[in-house]
C-alpha cells in the first residue's frame, strides 16, 4: 500500500488510518471523483475492517507516484451509497 495521509478533517469522525487502509484496500465500490493537479481524487465505499457491518464511505486524493491524502471518511450517505455494488 501507498504511503497513506489523513487530514485531520478525516478524523473527525472517529476513525482511525487503519480503518481507511482497510476500505482502500477492500473497497465495495469505487469511482473516479476528478483529476487534480497533483494526481486525482477517488471515493471508495466499503466496511472499516474484517466482519464489520457498518458502511463507510471515503474520499482521497491519489498523488503518484506513492501518496494517498485522505480528506474525508465517515458513515455511507446517500450521495455515495449508488457505488455499494452488494446487498
Amino acid at each position: 500500500m501507498s504511503p497513506v495521509n489523513m487530514k485531520v478533517s478525516a478524523y473527525k469522525h472517529g476513525f482511525e488510518l487503519t480503518d481507511a487502509i482497510y476500505v482502500m484496500t477492500h473497497p465495495v465500490g469505487s469511482e473516479l471523483i476528478r483529476p487534480t493537479p497533483r494526481g486525482e481524487e477517488w471515493a471508495f465505499v466499503g466496511y472499516p475492517y474484517e466482519g464489520s457491518d457498518r458502511r463507510m464511505e471515503l474520499l482521497a486524493e491519489i498523488i503518484p507516484p506513492r501518496t494517498v491524502e485522505v480528506f474525508h471518511f465517515m458513515d455511507l450517505t446517500d450521495y455515495w451509497r449508488h457505488l455499494w455494488t452488494t446487498s
